[in-house]
C-alpha cells in the first residue's frame, strides 16, 4: 500500500513538472488539421447562396508565448474550400471555351452558351493566422485559451463545377438540355486575398514532456469581398430579358465566414 501511495504521488509530481516544462516554453511548433462549414453572405440578387459550403485546413502553426498567460499565435495553412451557390429569381447565362469560361469581350454569338443552376466553386488558399492568445495557467496538465485576430488566406488556384443546360443555337431562348460543366475555369475572378476576423477557444492536454494536444472551436467572419467587380467587359456571368434582347452582365458579390474546428499537436 505504502508503495502505492508513493507511486501515485510520484505520478502527480511528473505530470507538475511535465505541465511546468510546458508552461515554460516560448516556443510551441506542430501541425494542424482542421474541417467545418463555410456560409456564404451575398451581394447580388441574380447569384444566392445554397446551403453551406465546407472547408478543410491542414498545415503548421507556431505559438510565441511574451508571457506564461498572453502570447502570438501564427503559421501556414493550405485551406481547401468549397463555395455553393444557385441562380436567383432570373435565369443566368455565360458563354464558354472547352474548360475556360468567357468574359464578355472574349465571347462571340458563335462561343458556346451555358446555363447556370447551381454552382460549387473549389478554391484553394494559403492562410497565415495572426492571432492573439490568452491562456490560463496549467489546472493539472490542462490549460485553456481564447484566441482573437485575423486569418489572412491567399489565393492559389479555383476551379468551378456547373449544373445546368446547354442551349441549343447559342441562343438563350433556344432548347435547353441539361449538362454539366466540370473543371472550368474564369480567370482573375476571385480576389487574391481573402481576410477574416475570428474568434476561437479550446483545451490544451499536455499528454508527455512538453508536447501538447490542442482542440479549438473558432467563427471566422469574412471582412473582404471574395470576388473582383470588374467593369463589363471582364464579367462573365449575365441575364437575359426577352423582350427587349437585352443581356445584364454582373460580377458575382459575396463576403465568406467560417466555423471551424481544428486539431493540433505541439511540441
Amino acid at each position: 500500500m505504502r508503495k502505492l501511495v508513493i507511486a501515485i504521488i510520484g505520478f502527480g509530481f511528473a505530470l507538475q513538472a511535465s505541465a511546468q516544462d510546458a508552461a515554460e516554453k516560448k516556443i510551441q511548433a506542430g501541425v494542424i488539421i482542421s474541417g467545418g462549414m463555410s456560409f456564404q453572405q451575398m451581394d447580388t440578387k441574380n447569384i444566392e447562396k445554397n446551403g453551406v459550403g465546407g472547408d478543410f485546413s491542414i498545415g503548421a502553426n507556431v505559438n510565441f508565448s511574451f508571457t506564461p498567460t498572453i502570447g502570438l499565435c501564427t503559421g501556414l495553412e493550405f485551406d481547401f474550400s468549397s463555395l455553393r451557390y444557385k441562380a436567383g429569381s432570373n435565369a443566368v447565362f455565360y458563354r464558354f471555351d472547352d474548360t475556360q469560361i468567357l468574359r464578355k469581350d472574349e465571347s462571340s454569338a458563335s462561343s458556346t452558351l451555358f446555363r447556370v443552376d447551381e454552382r460549387t466553386q473549389k478554391a484553394n488558399y494559403l492562410t497565415i493566422p495572426t492571432m492573439m492568445l490568452f491562456r490560463t495557467n496549467y489546472i493539472g496538465y490542462f490549460r485553456y485559451f481564447g484566441k482573437f485576430g485575423l486569418r489572412n488566406s491567399f489565393l492559389i488556384s479555383s476551379k468551378i463545377n456547373d449544373t445546368g443546360s446547354l442551349m441549343a443555337g447559342n441562343s438563350e431562348l433556344g432548347a435547353a438540355t441539361e449538362a454539366s460543366n466540370d473543371n472550368m475555369k474564369r480567370k482573375s475572378e476571385l480576389f487574391f486575398y481573402k481576410g477574416a476576423l475570428g474568434i476561437a477557444g479550446g483545451a490544451e492536454w499536455n499528454f508527455a514532456g512538453s508536447t501538447c494536444l490542442v482542440a479549438e472551436l473558432g467563427y471566422y467572419y469574412g471582412l473582404t469581398p471574395l470576388y473582383y467587380d470588374w467593369k463589363e467587359d471582364k464579367r462573365s456571368l449575365y441575364t437575359y430579358t426577352a423582350s427587349d434582347n437585352s443581356r445584364k452582365y454582373f460580377s458575382n458579390a459575396a463576403k465568406q465566414s467560417q466555423l471551424m474546428l481544428k486539431v493540433s499537436i505541439l511540441f
